[in-house]
This record gives C-alpha cells, structure tokens and sequence, in this order.
C-alpha cells in the first residue's frame, strides 16, 4: 500500500472490521473499540522480533523502539491504545529501562497528538490522559520524570511490605496495595484498580513479569503483538526476555488464544489475539 500521510499504512489482511469513526480509526484501518464493562478489561500491548524477543536489555531508553526499529506504525499503534485506555499499566522494571518517558499517546506519535486526543474524545474518556500505573512488590522505585515531573497522574499498586517504602521515597503519590505478599496476585492487583480508578481498559505495556502475574490470574484479555522483522537471537550471556515471564503452562494448559485481526505496514504485523481464561 501507499505510505500515508504520516509516513506509513495499515493493510487489513483479515476481514474488514467495518468504517472506523475518527481519524485515528480511519489511519488504522478500521475501528479500535473496546466494550464497556463492570469490571477492567485488560489488553497488552509488545513488540517483538520474529524469534520472539521483546527485551534487549538496554537500559538508555531506547529498548522497546530498538526492537521495533522505530517504526512509525508501532508507535502510532501504541499511542491509539494509549488513548483508548482507562489506565496504563506497567512493572517497575519497564519503568527503570524507560529513561525519561511519558506513558502518553503523545510521547510516542507526537506528530499525531490531536488526532489521538479527538479519538479519545470519540470514545467519551477525559481529555487528561490515562493515569499511569506502577506495580512494584518491592515498592523500590527510581526518581523518574513520571513519577517527579508526570504529564499523566501516576499511581503505585504495591505490596503491605512495599507501601512503606513507596510512601517514603514519594510522599504524594498515589498508592493502592493489592493483595498481601509478593509476587503481587493479578486478581487482587485489578481489584484494587477497580476500586481506586473504576472499571474500564486496563492497557498494560509489560514487562514480561506482569504479563506473567495477569496470565496467572486468567485477568489478560487481549494481547496486540507487533512482529518486527528482525532476528535478535539468544545465549547464556545474552538470556533476552520474551513476552511472557515467571508463568508456565504444561503441555495440556497452554493458553489459546484467538486471532482478532491481522495487518501489516512494511514489513512489519500487528496481530490482535483475544484471551480465555
């Protein structure tokens, strides 16, 4: 396909969806919506190379993008998600190698930022953007920008053992503690954000740890994976994580999932899987 005006275009391989409503759903290529329901609804979104690696391990900032090989569709794929999201979740892990990023859909399609915040109004969610959340058990967090400068308002799902060290190393920040131990219960976890933030789309960005703890509780209900055509590869010296972490399934419970819908732009896929528990 012809690259669109923003340098790239969704080519539906499955189906058609139907007509998308706003701009954003339009660039897509058909509509992204998400049913309402009494309790979160929790997608994940990850990039990973064809052997299925999803980690580098760089710690500069720049480790998701490198997997993606800064592509334009990814990250404008991300910033949709972003946008159409109740709260965004992530580990303190993914915090930590995220040097000086905003959990915004404008930090990732800066040049597309109206277009995001008019689907978001499409979808009737607050212009502010989704709060950011943070799942640390440890409750040991770094001084990032959005933590100490947030554009989105942040808060801390810790552990009972956690909480004392959250509260002292940020004292306006808000917390919630779910469950009563570590590893923190997937369960408990969207509990409490039910409570504290109300039902709606949960999008959780990793890392693999997490992901790990929703598949554990049967709570991760959609997976988005963009395959980049690249081949990372493994060693002992170099283990690189893939997208799911601390969760096993034996040979008879593996976890199915159903494939929503395809595209491409470039090389690049953008698979939507839906989640059983």
């Amino acid at each position: 396909m012809t690259p669109g005006r923003a340098g790239f275009a969704f080519e539906l391989l499955t189906p058609s969806e139907g007509e998308g409503q706003t701009d954003a759903e339009r660039m897509y290529g058909g509509p992204l919506r998400f049913a309402q329901q009494p309790h979160p609804r929790v997608v994940a979104n990850f990039v990973a190379t064809i052997d299925g690696v999803v980690s580098l391990g760089l710690h500069d900032g720049t480790d998701s993008s490198t997997v993606s090989g800064h592509d334009a569709a990814d990250r404008y794929l991300m910033g949709m998600l972003r946008a159409a999201a109740g709260a965004v979740m992530i580990g303190a892990g993914t915090l930590r190698a995220s040097v000086g990023h905003q959990w915004t859909p404008g930090a990732v399609a800066p040049g597309q930022a109206a277009e995001l915040a008019a689907y978001r109004a499409g979808l009737g969610l607050p212009e502010s953007p989704a709060p950011l959340v943070v799942v640390t058990g440890s409750g040991q967090l770094p001084s990032h920008v959005a933590l100490t400068d947030p554009q989105t308002e942040p808060v801390v799902a810790t552990t009972p053992q956690g909480l004392p060290r959250v509260r002292a190393a940020f004292p306006r920040l808000r917390t919630v503690v779910a469950g009563s131990g570590r590893p923190i219960n997937g369960e408990d976890l969207l509990a409490e954000l039910a409570a504290e933030l109300g039902p709606g789309l949960v999008l959780t960005e990793g890392g693999p740890s997490l992901v790990g703890a929703l598949l554990r509780a049967g709570s991760l209900h959609e997976l988005f994976l963009t395959v980049a055509p690249w081949l990372a590869g493994r060693d002992p010296s170099h283990p690189r994580l893939a997208l799911v972490n601390e969760f096993v399934a034996g040979p008879h419970g593996l976890k199915r999932a159903e494939l929503v819908s395809a595209r491409r732009a470039g090389d690049h896929l953008f698979l939507r899987y839906g989640l059983s528990g």
